[in-house]
């Protein structure tokens, strides 16, 4: 298969299938040995995102479309609504990762649906929103009408209150497979699809995806060099793994890339002014349980803030640079002075989660799955 991912609380159906027995949630994964439709390149966001919209719009809605890096492999992710047929209410949320080569691509979708009861978010949340500002112009392309309305209620900032929504779910899922997911290699190295550039005869290795979608083609040569704007070749060339953040101490922050621990000194405030407070990508560790992270170059120390929240399609992502140190330098930092405005700094964290109606907990980053002690759960009490 060109992309494996965390199939946990799946059931698998058959080679591409798998199905979720509690929710009714789906994930297909499908090979195209055809060169990607895609309207505009990965590195061409802003016209990707208003085609996407506009195409979207057709049927549907275009909620959110990000280009992420899966395995270090740039992906678009990309989630939508539409009506559910033969219903008079009711919407399936769909949620993908197409990852585009010059000849193929493989795309990981799930597939949520909401159920008997519809409308609960929209309920809740349009008095609270203000129905004058509830439908808004849709940030990727602000003239379009379409099928169903962009509005308010699909943000991000509200998933939290609806765990159970299939658009919160989607979300979920979504960041789970970014942190998980992982590519074939064969397939990881194919030329990356190009628009308007003649695609060479080259496919996906047959031992890389389904037998009855086995490209007969040579094997892939060595990707052909991209010319790209600066800012974003640094993100395509970049070699970017997922990191969970730790709590910055005296300029310096842990970073957990896999199972090793990473020390990395802040020569900016870039991270540490979005750290914690709820617009950074998550982790899910179990329901309800998140930790920020980030994508980074190890090589280099670039690093890649990707936003939870819809952005105006103006960029990858922020970025920022770190500079690796050891364990012993970045101990070296934890001044009594650096540790007191640590604290500080959880402080103000608390209220600031307090403000989105979450919790905020600190424990140790070895800590995975529910909770385990030690642990300390910090909320404000409020008179």
């Amino acid at each position: 298969m060109p992309i494996s991912f965390d199939t946990a609380g799946f059931q698998q159906q058959d080679q591409s299938n798998w199905s979720h027995p509690t929710n009714g949630d789906r994930v297909n994964l499908t090979y195209y040995n055809l060169v990607p439709d895609l309207p505009a390149g990965l590195d061409d966001l802003r016209k990707l995102r208003h085609d996407l919209a506009v195409i979207h719009g057709q049927d549907g809605c275009l909620i959110e479309a990000h280009v992420v890096q899966l395995a270090g492999v740039p992906a678009l992710l990309r989630i939508i609504k539409v009506p559910l047929p033969n219903r008079p209410a009711g919407q399936a949320f769909l949620c993908s990762f197409t990852v585009p080569k010059a000849t193929c691509s493989a795309v990981l979708q799930l597939i949520a649906v909401e159920g008997p009861v519809t409308g609960t978010r929209e309920g809740v949340l349009a008095p609270e929103v203000g129905f004058e500002r509830w439908v808004m112009p849709h940030p990727y392309a602000p003239q379009l009408q379409g099928r169903l309305p962009f509005h308010a209620g699909d943000d991000p900032r509200f998933d939290s209150r609806f765990p159970d929504h299939p658009l919160s779910r989607a979300r979920a899922w979504a960041h789970h497979v970014v942190r998980t997911g992982r590519l074939d290699p064969l397939f990881a190295a194919l030329p990356p699809f190009r628009p308007n550039v003649p695609a060479p005869v080259q496919a996906l290795p047959p031992q890389a995806v389904p037998p009855q979608a086995a490209p007969q083609a040579p094997p892939p040569q060595a990707p052909p060099s991209q010319d790209l704007p600066p800012e974003v070749a640094a993100i395509f060339n970049a070699q970017l793994t997922t990191a969970v953040c730790g709590v910055p101490v005296g300029g310096h922050v842990v970073l957990q890339i896999g199972e090793r621990m990473t020390y990395w000194k802040l020569p900016d405030g870039h991270l540490q002014s979005r750290l914690a407070r709820g617009t950074l990508s998550r982790s899910p560790l179990s329901e309800g349980r998140f930790r920020d992270v980030i994508m980074i170059d190890e090589r280099t120390g670039q690093a890649l803030m990707m936003d939870r929240f819809m952005t105006d399609g103006a960029s990858l992502g922020v970025q920022t640079q770190l500079i690796p140190v050891s364990r012993e330098e970045a101990h070296a930092a934890v001044t009594p002075e650096a540790l007191k405005e640590a604290y500080r700094w959880v402080g103000r964290m608390i209220e600031v989660a307090d403000g989105r109606r979450e919790y905020l907990t600190l424990e140790p980053v070895v800590n995975q799955g529910e909770r385990v002690e030690p642990f300390a759960m910090m909320a404000l009490q409020n008179h």
